[in-house]
């Protein structure tokens, strides 16, 4: 329990720096970017299937 505490007490004083906070803040940009990039990468083929389809529809169109 005493070095939970200690390990609490030391996360709050990382926080509170403002190196700490600044590198927190770069951590989780990248997860987010790393989350997009991989969702995209997974979904390749939908999202190429889906623009060839609306081109396709676009196409279409009649402009008068």
């Amino acid at each position: 329990m005493k070095r939970m505490k200690a390990m609490w007490e030391k996360g709050k004083r990382f926080f509170q720096d403002k190196a700490g906070a600044s590198n927190v803040e770069i951590i989780i940009w990248i997860s987010v970017v790393l989350v997009i990039a991989t969702a995209l990468f997974l979904m390749r083929d939908q999202i190429s299937a889906f623009l060839g389809k609306a081109t396709g529809e676009i196409g279409k169109l009649r402009v008068n």
